[in-house]
């Protein structure tokens, strides 16, 4: 409602033909608008169960495909039937259930996680959270219920086709808003002519013609209603000046009953020749003869507030009145009785039949006065007691002081800890990778103690062959090339992860290859980015060396991948790109993504501390500005963003190839 008040005088002060053209615009903008809606509603149900109905269709079908695998327990088969839902995009998850409940197999499509649907009793399809979900029984023909299966859609499709719909109506809504505004402009001349011609008249008003003007009556519309209203106006002003002349008789009795005191003085021979009642009562005088005959020295003091007798001092006043220029001013009155009263005297000229006069008003001001010296008082003492709050707020900003001290300590805690919990990332990704090199060997191993049992139960019943001999051999051989072959790949993905967890706690300086520390940043970052659709490409040279800090740099970069995941990439797939080259005595390392992009009004506070826009959903605003500290303290270097909104974000770090001594990070 503020709002529309606010817009009220703006559209007040339009021309009615800027108002016409705005109505109009905004009636059959409202009307498509509202149509519109109708519409998208009703395509948006229809749409709705027609999607229903194809989900519940496919889950038929694939409850009859799964009826067998189901009965013989056959798991290979029905996670088979399942895979086929890849060819929907939308099928975002399935789960076939037996008869006790328990789940036998399961779909899930790229980027979900594992389903954990449960059979809910639905008996149709059912939307949720922007998701659509079916379940349907699985039973061979004529046979109790063998099974449940639950399928769950993304509503895609729908959203898509309601876009377009939105994109054809705000279209056709323009055009037909553009139409209107194009017709009621063609037909404002209808309604604004007889205003121009109506204001035409008021101009030979005011140009003094008003007794012969008079406004022409064209129809019979409100417009000439209103010329009517016009003509009797200026009717009516015709009388009215009539009566202002027969009033003028009546100006001084007005001038007599006035309760405001006003003399009239002839500045020529500087005596009063004219006061009315009330200024004979607050002069104190019998009559209005003796007020007349007394002068200014009669009613004034002898000394006004600044020492200077009346008659010097009222000699400016009365000048600059007489210039023109009306005189506001305070002034000492004396009384005939001896009693004094202050009085604020408004002077200004008239002329009277070509001799110049002066208009003088008086208020009374001597409680006003005595009020302001009262306030005075108050004053001063109200200055006593600001300056002991001043003294109490000196010490309260002292003691803020030592709060912010402690606040500033406790950031740099904070930051710690955030370092710590990149280090626990690190782990997480040593053990994900040492994962497979460890299992082949778990598994050749295994292999080669069954082989060995089994050779050793051959010798014993001795039916041992040359041939199974020579066999078993070859197969230890291979094996025994496997282990090794895996174990010095476990030994080296110790050897570096172990190293970037030195160079990430100690912050020990070293001759180091970039694109070695970016393999160890990219090694412990690959359990993360396999679950995602991202695609990463690397750009760094080699040979490109630096004497610097490798574990600030591999966290620099792990956060700066780290936010184009999270915040970048969080709500599309995309493609995250490193790259690195030399530029004079320094190395350039940019790390952009084609992501969402960051809002200029956020690009400012970027690298602010506790800066974020997933407050509460996990993040906790240190990352970027643990990049920046240690960009520019520890690496000794610089870091720039920029970005575009909807078209991803860059960062340009520029780090000298040997770090300054004295650096010191977060």
């Amino acid at each position: 409602m503020s709002g529309v008040a606010a817009a009220r005088p703006r559209v007040r002060s339009l021309s009615i033909r800027s108002r016409l053209l705005l109505v109009v615009g905004l009636v059959s903008a409202f009307a498509m608008t509202a149509f519109a809606a109708l519409a998208l509603r009703a395509e948006q149900v229809a749409a709705r169960q027609v999607l229903a109905a194809e989900l519940q269709v496919v889950a038929t079908l694939l409850a009859n495909r799964s009826t067998a695998a189901l009965l013989f327990g056959d798991v290979a088969l029905a996670e088979e039937n399942l895979a086929a839902l890849a060819a929907m995009p939308n099928v975002r998850r399935a789960c076939l259930y037996a008869a006790d409940g328990r789940r036998f197999a399961e779909y899930s499509s790229a980027g979900v996680t594992a389903p954990s649907l449960c059979p809910v009793q639905w008996t149709a399809a059912t939307t949720d959270g922007g998701l659509l979900r079916v379940e349907v029984p699985v039973a061979p023909d004529d046979a109790a219920t063998a099974g449940t299966l639950v399928l769950e859609s993304s509503l895609a499709p729908l959203e898509q086709r309601l876009a377009a719909q939105i994109e054809r109506w705000l279209l056709t809504g323009m055009v037909a808003v553009l139409l209107a505004l194009l017709l009621a402009y063609g037909l404002e001349p209808l309604i604004t002519g007889p205003v121009r011609r109506l204001a035409a008249v008021a101009e030979r008003v005011v140009a003094g013609d008003a007794n012969r003007a008079r406004a022409e009556v064209e129809s019979r519309d409100e417009i000439a209603e209103l010329a009517l209203a016009f003509n009797r106006m200026l009717d009516r002003l015709d009388a009215q000046a009539r009566e202002l002349r027969e009033q003028a008789d009546y100006t001084r009795v007005l001038f007599q009953q006035s309760p405001l005191p006003i003399i009239v003085i002839d500045a020529r021979r500087n005596v009063t020749v004219d006061a009315n009642a009330a200024a004979v009562a607050i002069y104190g005088f019998h009559d209005r003869a003796a007020l007349l005959a007394a002068g200014v020295q009669d009613v004034s003091t002898a000394l006004q507030y600044d020492g200077t007798p009346s008659g010097e001092a009222i000699k400016p006043y009365t000048a600059a009145a007489l210039a023109g220029q009306p005189q506001v001013y305070e002034w000492r009155h004396r009384r005939p009785d001896g009693s004094e009263f202050d009085a604020e005297v408004h002077l200004s000229r008239f002329d009277s039949g070509g001799t110049p006069m002066l208009l003088a008003s008086l208020f009374d001001v001597t409680d006003r006065k005595a009020a302001a010296e009262a306030l005075r008082e108050t004053n001063t003492a109200l200055t006593i007691r600001i300056d002991d709050r001043t003294r109490e707020l000196e010490a309260a900003n002292a003691e803020l002081s030592s709060t912010v001290e402690q606040l500033r300590r406790t950031q740099a805690e904070l930051v710690r800890s955030e370092r710590l919990a990149s280090l626990g990332t690190l782990v997480a990704g040593v053990a994900h990778e040492l994962d497979t090199p460890l299992g082949s060997v778990l598994l050749v191993a295994s292999t080669l103690d069954d082989e060995l049992a089994l050779l050793r139960e051959q010798l014993e019943r001795g039916e041992l062959k040359r041939s199974t001999l020579v066999e078993f051999l070859a197969r230890q051989a291979e094996a025994q090339s496997l282990v090794v072959r895996n174990a010095r790949r476990a030994a080296e993905l110790i050897r570096r992860f172990k190293q970037l967890a030195v160079d990430q706690t100690s912050e020990q300086r070293r001759v180091f290859e970039v694109a070695e520390v970016v393999e160890e940043v990219m090694a412990t970052l690959q359990p993360r980015l396999r679950r995602t659709s991202h695609r990463l490409e690397l750009a760094v040279p080699a040979g490109l060396a630096m004497d610097s800090y490798p574990g600030p740099l591999a966290q620099v970069l792990t956060n700066l991948v780290m936010n184009a995941l999270v915040h970048g990439l969080a709500e599309r797939p995309g493609r995250i790109r490193l790259a690195a080259e030399t530029a004079a005595d320094s190395v350039r390392i940019v790390v952009e993504d084609d992501g969402v992009g960051i809002p200029a009004e956020h690009l400012a506070r970027l690298f602010d501390p506790f800066f974020t826009t997933t407050l509460g959903t996990g993040g906790s605003g240190l990352g970027l500005y643990i990049v920046h500290s240690l960009v520019e303290g520890t690496l000794g270097g610089r870091v720039t963003v920029e970005s575009t909104l909807g078209h991803g974000a860059r960062f340009h770090l520029l780090l000298p190839r040997t770090a300054p001594a004295a650096s010191t990070g977060v």
